[in-house]
């Protein structure tokens, strides 16, 4: 009879230590994604190797601890998939929706953080249209076999649309290179463009012996 509540009673010490440690470190308390610029993921520990990372948020906090100062809206986490912290590390300065578990403590394998990021999307840039292109000539005169480049600003200045396209109307006259140069070839007269969404700018270029 003895034996058997001493059997009952490591039984239940047993379960009650397993429901505990379960509750402390496994137990899921919250899902949530949090989306913010990354700013770094890294493997590091002493005795476990873990991945870490940090993005940034939008926004401000204030931080009254260190004299009332702004501060940016960080979230540090951990990743336990090998896998996924791989793909992250390659998307450096993106802005990210990272997809996470809240657990109450962490744990030393896991990861420092008790938040782990077990998935995540890459957001889409928000497309800024080039309204305008401007160059810095819009009339050239060459000698045959003379080279010179034209720059082009485009605006606004944060425009997602920076590859310039360019063209020469005639290139037995001159003929224009990708980074703008113009190489005159023979005596004559042609238009070069420069283009980038549907906004073009215009040169034209005088070619004499």
């Amino acid at each position: 009879m003895k034996l058997k509540i001493v059997i009952f009673t490591f039984l239940f010490v047993l379960l009650g230590l397993a429901a505990f440690f379960y509750f402390r470190y496994y137990y899921v308390f919250g899902e949530g994604v949090k989306s913010g610029e990354l700013n770094y993921v890294m493997k590091k520990g002493y005795v476990f190797k873990t991945y870490e990372g940090k993005i940034i948020q939008n926004g401000l906090k204030s931080a009254p601890a260190n004299g009332g100062t702004i501060q940016s809206n960080e979230f540090i986490f951990s990743i336990e998939d090998e896998n996924v912290a791989l793909e992250l590390m390659k998307m450096g300065d993106r802005t990210v929706d990272l997809y996470y578990k809240e657990y109450f403590h962490a744990l030393p394998w896991r990861g420092n953080t008790v938040y782990v990021v077990d998935s995540f999307i890459v957001k889409s840039e928000e497309t800024i249209k080039a309204n305008d292109i401007l160059l810095n000539k819009n009339e050239l005169h060459l000698n045959i076999g003379e080279k010179k480049r034209l720059n082009a600003a485009i605006y606004p200045e944060g425009s997602t649309q920076k590859s310039i396209v360019w063209s020469s109307d005639n290139n037995a006259v001159a003929t224009v290179e990708t980074d703008g140069t113009i190489t005159a070839m023979a005596e004559g007269e042609t238009t070069v463009s420069a283009s980038v969404g549907n906004v073009t700018a215009k040169c034209t270029v005088f070619v004499n012996e």
